[in-house]
């Protein structure tokens, strides 16, 4: 069973292994923060997994360094019983902070969902150069994330 954590971000273990343990902010968001890495180990798939409910939203922060032309996108559909929150399906990118106006200093990569219905929710995110995976070349990381999503009590 999975705890949520009042007030604090996950930040998991980067060395391919689930996360067993999930936060929630004063807000009641389930958030996933999956820093930058780099090197080895780097190529190795990441898995979290998660509980929340329907009407709940979901936030997972992916960290990237910017100007290298990596970027994180959601491969394959959104789950249909997850929506979208940000306008921009590929995920809003934001400079960390302290690194804002510094060229090629640290970013996160935002995707933003609601629960709207009951059930298991699987997400992969890929952090890739678009003109190397059209190519066929792999993805420089990969998460994986499960969401259990309960009925509204």
């Amino acid at each position: 069973m999975l705890r949520p954590l009042a007030g604090l971000a996950l930040v998991a273990a980067l060395s391919g292994c689930a996360s067993d343990r999930d936060t929630r902010s004063a807000g009641g968001i389930l958030s996933i923060d999956v820093p930058a890495q780099f090197g080895d180990g780097a190529t190795k798939p990441v898995e979290y997994r998660g509980q929340m409910t329907v009407g709940e939203r979901f936030e997972v922060r992916l960290g990237a360094a910017s100007g290298t032309g990596y970027a994180w996108t959601l491969a394959g559909p959104v789950p249909a019983n997850m929506q979208l929150t940000s306008a921009d399906p590929a995920g809003t990118v934001r400079p960390a902070e302290g690194a804002e106006g510094r060229p090629g200093g640290p970013s996160w990569t935002v995707f933003g969902m609601n629960a709207v219905a009951q059930g298991t929710a699987t997400f992969r995110f890929v952090l890739a150069r678009p003109w190397e995976s059209a190519g066929g070349a792999p993805p420089a990381r990969q998460v994986d994330v499960t969401i259990e999503v309960a009925p509204r009590k």
